[in-house]
Parts: structure tokens; sequence; C-alpha cells
């Protein structure tokens, strides 16, 4: 496993809080596969004839009931880690009857975040936490929901016009890796997990590959990750590059752990265009 010298100061216990958080989404990952089962469908033929996320052309079919349980073990699991925050998730907590899960999910599989915060607001719980629990609560569902296409997705066969959107569950990727073999990138969700085939020297979010346009740059003594900037439409990617870094590393981590790169990206002037 490649290990990872951040080179900034992040908050004390910044990471620690994001490994413990994907410890407990695997737990409940292991607990859901006796009551979630999704069927497998040819997400390349429905890729192809549709142009959208697999999620959004069918229903995932999670239990509302199920779904709560989850949520309400996330809440359990953030007051223990994070108990400053406990009044808040109490507020949650004491709500919920007040809150519509099957809404709540079929909100957030569409990307209605308006109607979250809704949602929120009628039931006068914090919105900011509130979504937070709801994405992270929904998330061990959806990797559930990604596993059968982890094939499809890296084959020769793959093809998807929309290279940051998870051709699985829709969210906005923001970090990709390029391969120790023959540095072929994928893209990486941090949501679903899902890891798919795009090209490597072109901007994924504006298609734009004009030799010169499209460039790197990364801090000193940190080779393994880089920035992929596109002065088209000020666009960046953050990269983890499997050639000088080893070809293990947890890309969910990983991706938080560089924030830093997020950082300098933006006094640059550009932009992950995550509306």
């Amino acid at each position: 496993m490649f290990e990872h010298k951040i080179p900034v100061t992040l908050p004390d216990g910044y990471v620690d809080f994001f490994k413990n958080l994907e410890s407990w989404e695997n737990e409940e990952l292991i607990k859901l596969r006796n009551v979630y089962a999704p069927s497998q469908l040819d997400i390349l033929e429905m890729l192809d004839e549709t142009k959208k996320p697999l999620i959004q052309q069918i229903n995932p079919h999670i239990d509302a009931d199920t779904y709560r349980e989850v949520f309400e073990r996330l809440l359990d699991f953030l007051n223990s880690k994070r108990p400053e925050i406990g009044p808040q998730l109490d507020l949650i907590k004491n709500n919920l009857d007040q809150v519509n899960f099957e809404n709540i999910i079929s909100s957030f599989i569409a990307m209605q975040t308006a109607e979250i915060e809704k949602a929120a607001e009628r039931a006068a719980i914090p919105g900011e936490l509130f979504f937070f629990v709801v994405d992270h609560a929904l998330r061990p569902f959806l990797r559930i929901f990604a596993e059968p296409y982890r094939n499809d997705l890296t084959g020769e066969r793959f093809y998807w016009d929309f290279s940051s959107t998870c051709p699985v569950c829709g969210s906005k990727s923001h970090f990709s890796r390029l391969q120790s073999e023959n540095g072929q990138r994928f893209m990486f969700c941090d949501r679903c997990f899902s890891e798919w085939k795009v090209r490597y020297l072109f901007c994924v979010h504006c298609g734009h590959d004009r030799p010169g346009d499209i460039r790197y740059l990364n801090v000193e003594n940190d080779e393994a990750y880089k920035l992929y900037l596109c002065d088209n439409c000020k666009g960046y990617l953050k990269t983890f590059d499997e050639r000088p870094g080893g070809d293990m590393v947890d890309l969910f981590i990983a991706n938080i752990e560089t924030i830093y790169l997020d950082l300098l990206a933006q006094e640059k002037g550009y932009t992950s265009h995550d509306e």
C-alpha cells in the first residue's frame, strides 16, 4: 500500500474521521448484503441508448424502512466520533418521524437537492448536516448497486459521453488514477466506488484536448498526486499516478487527503465545475 506523506498540515482528526466513516460504511455494506440485492442489467446498452446514468433509468429498490435504520445508525456513529455536534444530531433524530424517507431517497437519486433542503426545513433540522447524513447513509446501498458493473466500466466496450459523471449513480467525480501498466486513466466515484475508463490527456469537464492547453502540476516531493489543468474551461482534476506512487491506494481517502490540491487549484483560478 502506497504511504502518502501529506505535504501540508490538515486539521487534527480530519483524515481519521473519514477513515472511520469509510470503515462504518463497509460494515453497513456487509449487513445490507443480506437484504439488498438489486438485479444486474446490461449497463453498456442502457448507457448507449439513453445517455443517462443507470440509477436515473431504473428504480434501485432501496427500502425506505431499511434506509431509515442505516440513517439512524449513522447518527449514532457521528455522535460517537463528533460529540461536539451531539445537540444537532439529537435534533435530527428527534424529528425523524417528520421525514418522508421514500421521498428523500428518490430526491437524492434525482439530484433534487432543493427537495432535501425543504424536507430539513419542514422538520426544523440543520440542512447541511442533514444532507451529509442523507448522503452517507445511502452510500452503502449505492456501492452494492454498483458492484456488478465493475468489469463493464473498465472493459474494451465501455464508452460514455460524460467523463466526469459516474455512469452508475450519476455523482460528479473529482478524482482519477493513472494505471501503472500503461497510464490508462480511470475516473473514481467516491459515492458508489465505481471506476470507469476515460482518455488520458483531455479535459473531463469540457472535452478540450489541444496540446499545451492541458497540463499538470504537483506539490514538491509529492510526485504521485497531480492536478491536471485545462486552460480552455479552467477546470481541474485531481489524479493519483500509480507509476511513481505504486499500484495500491484507497482512492476515497486519497481524495480526502488531497484537499490541499483543491485549494491550490482554486488559488490559481481553476474550478472543479461542481455545480
